[in-house]
C-alpha cells in the first residue's frame, strides 16, 4: 500500500486515531513500550517531563485502568469481529479483575490496528511487565495468530530490592510477533561475542577436526574479536538478554522512570529491519526507539500524547546532555523554539491524524471508528436485545425454548461474520446458551435450526418467523438511518470531505 504520511513524523495525540488513519501494510517494524498495568500513580520529572499518570488527565496516558471507562463500542466490536480476543479479555476480567481487563481492552484495539498496518515482512516487539503479560500474550495470539509468535524475550537486569516475601522481580518481557513467515530477521547482524570459556571450549572441539582450526593455545593467544570472527562472528542471542544493563549512563537519561536503554532497541531494530525501513513507536514517550532508529538510518514515526514529546526527540537528536537539557527545560513546550530546532532534522510535527487513502481497497478486518458521528445508526448490544425481545418475545430463535426471563438469551448473528454478516439489527437473533455455544461463529441460524431439529432439541413452541423478523428489523434500520439527527451528521461528514 502507498504511504499516506511523511517520514520522520511525530504525532502528538491519541495513537488510536493515528493508527486508524494509516494505510494498511506501510510499516516495516513496530517497537514499543506501552504503559504498564501497574495500577498506581507515579511521578518523575526532568525538564518539562512529568510522569504523573492518573485517569482523566488529558495530557498523558494513565497506568490506572477502570472498566467503566472502557468505550462500550470497543467491547461490542471486539465481541462481533474478534471472538478469540474477546474471550482473552473476558478471561483477564475473571482472573485478574476488571481493571486488568480494561487495560487489555485499551491495548487490544491498538494492537488490531498495528497488525493491519504492518507489511507482510514486518514484525512487532511489545514491551510489558509481569502484571499482565500472560493476558497480553493471549490477546496477541488472537490478533496475530499463534503461529506468528516468535519469542518471549526476557530482558534481565539487577538492582536493589526491598522485597522479603518472594524472589526480587528483575526482568521485563518483550513479545516478538511476525506478521507472516516472510518477516525479516537479520540473525548475523545481531550476533554477540562468545565469552572466554565458550571460546576455549570451541577451540578444543574445532581443533580435533581434520580441517585447520584454532587450538586451545591459539585461541587463548588471539584477540577475542578475531576468534569470534573465526567462529562465525559470535553467537546469536538467546531469548533471555543479560548483556544489556539498565540505564547507568546519566547523560542518556531524560528523567522518565520507565526509560529503556538505547542498546536494547538498537538490537531489536537491527534484527528486524534494514536501513531505509520505516520504524513505528506508537508510545514513543522519551523517544528511545526514535533515536535508535534514526541512528541506524531508518525512517521513523512516533506517536505520543505528552505535550513535551517533541522536546525530548529534538534534544536527544541534538545530543544534548542531561545537564544542558535541564538548562533548556523552559523551552519544552515553546512552539516557536521547537519549530526552529525541528528543521535541521527533517522532522515533521502533526496534531491531526492521517487520512486513509486505501479504504476502497480490500484490507484486513479492522475495528470501526468509535465516534458517535459515524455510529448513530449502530445500536448497542443492549438496545438491540431489548428491541428484539419487546417485538418478538422472550424465546430462543434456534430451538424455540422459552426461558424464565430475557437474561437467558444472548445476542448473536443470523449470518456469521466470517460469511459476510453485519453487526446491524437486521442480522441479529436471540439464542439460549446451548444454541449460542453450538452455533459459535461458524454456523448460520438456519443451519442451527436444522441441526437442532435433527438432534431432537427443538421445543414444541411456535418458532420465530424469520422472514417477518427480517422485514421488521430492516424497516427499523432504515428508519433509524433516515432519522433527521443522523442525516444531519451525514451532511456534516460530507461537508468535511468536500473541504
Amino acid at each position: 500500500m502507498s504511504q499516506n504520511f511523511p517520514d520522520n513524523t511525530l504525532y502528538e495525540m491519541d495513537n488510536l486515531d493515528v493508527l486508524r488513519g494509516m494505510n494498511s501494510h506501510t510499516i516495516d517494524l513496530i517497537a514499543t513500550d506501552p504503559p504498564f498495568n501497574t495500577k498506581r500513580n507515579r511521578s518523575g520529572s526532568a525538564g518539562q517531563y512529568v510522569d504523573n499518570w492518573k485517569w482523566g488527565d488529558t495530557g498523558t496516558l494513565p497506568d490506572q485502568w477502570k472498566w467503566n471507562e472502557v468505550h462500550p463500542k470497543w467491547l461490542e466490536e471486539i465481541k462481533d469481529n474478534h471472538t478469540a480476543l474477546y474471550h482473552a479479555i473476558d478471561a483477564a476480567k475473571h482472573c485478574q479483575g476488571q481493571d486488568t481487563a480494561a487495560f487489555l481492552c485499551f491495548l487490544s484495539v491498538r494492537l488490531i490496528e498495528m497488525h493491519r498496518i504492518l507489511k507482510p515482512t514486518g514484525s512487532l516487539y511489545l514491551h510489558c511487565d509481569h502484571t499482565a503479560n500472560a493476558y497480553i500474550r493471549m490477546a496477541m495470539d488472537a490478533i496475530f495468530g499463534k503461529k506468528n509468535f516468535r519469542n518471549e524475550i526476557v530482558w534481565c537486569y539487577t538492582g536493589p530490592s526491598n522485597t522479603t516475601r518472594w524472589y526480587p522481580r528483575k526482568h521485563d518481557t518483550i513479545f516478538f510477533y511476525a506478521k507472516s513467515n516472510s518477516a525479516k530477521f537479520n540473525r548475523d547482524i545481531v550476533r554477540i561475542p562468545y565469552n572466554a570459556e565458550t571460546l576455549a571450549r570451541r577451540g578444543r572441539i574445532e581443533g580435533n577436526k581434520s580441517y585447520i582450526s584454532p587450538s586451545v593455545e591459539t585461541t587463548k593467544r588471539r584477540d577475542p574479536s578475531q576468534v569470534n570472527t573465526l567462529f562465525g562472528g559470535g553467537k546469536i542471542p538467546e531469548d533471555w538478554w543479560q548483556d544489556i544493563a539498565v540505564l547507568t549512563n546519566q547523560s542518556e537519561r531524560t528523567g522518565s522512570p520507565d526509560q529503556k536503554p538505547i542498546k536494547l532497541y538498537e538490537r531489536i531494530i537491527k534484527a528486524s529491519s534494514n536501513e531505509g525501513d520505516l520504524v513505528l513507536d506508537p508510545f514513543c514517550g522519551c523517544a528511545t526507539t526514535i533515536i535508535a532508529a534514526n541512528t541506524l538510518n531508518r525512517r521513523w514515526i512516533g506517536i505520543d500524547r505528552r505535550k513535551d514529546a517533541r522536546y525530548h526527540i529534538i534534544t536527544r537528536l541534538m545530543g544534548i546532555t542531561k545537564k544542558e537539557r535541564k538548562r533548556l527545560e523552559k523551552y519544552a513546550t515553546d512552539t516557536a523554539w521547537l519549530d526552529k530546532q525541528t528543521q535541521p532534522y527533517e522532522m515533521h510535527y502533526q496534531t491531526e491524524p492521517p487520512v486513509r487513502t486505501d479504504i476502497e481497497k480490500p484490507t484486513s478486518p479492522t475495528l470501526a471508528h468509535v465516534y458517535p458521528i459515524q455510529n448513530e445508526h449502530q445500536l448497542s448490544h443492549a438496545e438491540m436485545h431489548t428491541l428484539l425481545t419487546d417485538q418478538f418475545g422472550i424465546q430462543c430463535w434456534g430451538c424455540n425454548f422459552i426461558p424464565p426471563d430475557k437474561r437467558y438469551l444472548h445476542l448473536d448473528h443470523i449470518i456469521p461474520k466470517m460469511d459476510g454478516g453485519t453487526n446491524d439489527i437486521d442480522n441479529r437473533a436471540l439464542l439460549c446458551q446451548p444454541c449460542n455455544t453450538k452455533k459459535s461463529n461458524k454456523m448460520s441460524l438456519n443451519a442451527l435450526r436444522r441441526q437442532n431439529k435433527q438432534e431432537g432439541y427443538t421445543q414444541h413452541n411456535p418458532p420465530i418467523d424469520l422472514k417477518a423478523a427480517l422485514t421488521w428489523t430492516q424497516k427499523h434500520l432504515i428508519q433509524t438511518i433516515l432519522n433527521p439527527t443522523h442525516q444531519l451528521n451525514l451532511n456534516t461528514i460530507m461537508l468535511k470531505v468536500m473541504e
